[in-house]
């Protein structure tokens, strides 16, 4: 260990964190140990323990740390406009350009699917109701229509945004590839999702 982290108890968390998420992104959570995380930290098992308790508990620290950012502009997206189409297009652009500047998220997330983790979807409830919320609202006002349930128009929201990672070499490189995306994505979701007169 070296003698800086000994002495910073937080440089020490932030080096355990970074090497857990490395070895998570790249193994899953049952194929990384807490061996590999210590040597990749550079730390003792125990250190890791005092820190953070368990390997679940960092697993869940390293989840939280990765979608903070994401769920902190989604938030003040949504304290900052009532329901309109043009926040349900910027919300989109957030999303998309999130996952975009952290690869790493994306390759998370299909970890947590792959190994059936349900805890991420506890972690982002608060999000989801909030979106969940808000859709309701902007049907309330007439700028969605109100024959579909608001969390099918999530679900159908959010599946445009991911769909760009299943493909992405055949979408095109560079920012102006993702603009045509987001505006071809958006025009799909509001012919389905905006009533005909909007």
């Amino acid at each position: 260990m070296s003698v800086a982290r000994k002495h910073d108890p937080e440089a020490s968390r932030a080096a355990i964190l970074d090497a857990a998420e490395r070895l998570f992104l790249e193994r899953g959570f049952a194929g990384a140990s807490m061996s590999e995380i210590a040597k990749g930290s550079g730390v003792t098992k125990s250190l890791i323990h005092h820190h953070f308790g368990s390997k679940e508990a960092l697993w869940r620290e390293v989840k939280r740390r990765r979608f903070a950012d994401y769920h902190a502009q989604q938030l003040a997206l949504f304290a900052r406009q009532g329901p309109t189409a043009a926040l349900l297009r910027e919300s989109m652009g957030v999303y998309l350009r999130f996952l975009l500047d952290n690869p790493a998220t994306v390759r998370l997330m299909s970890w947590v699917q792959l190994e059936g983790d349900r805890e991420l979807n506890v972690m982002v409830q608060e999000l989801r109701d909030k979106a969940i919320e808000h859709l309701q609202a902007a049907q309330d006002a007439g700028v969605l229509r109100r024959d579909v349930p608001a969390p099918f128009i999530l679900v159908t929201f959010l599946g445009l945004v991911k769909a760009w990672f299943l493909e992405p070499a055949n979408l095109g490189q560079g920012p102006q590839a993702v603009e045509t995306y987001l505006d071809f994505a958006w025009s799909l979701f509001s012919s389905g999702a905006l009533p005909p007169e909007a």
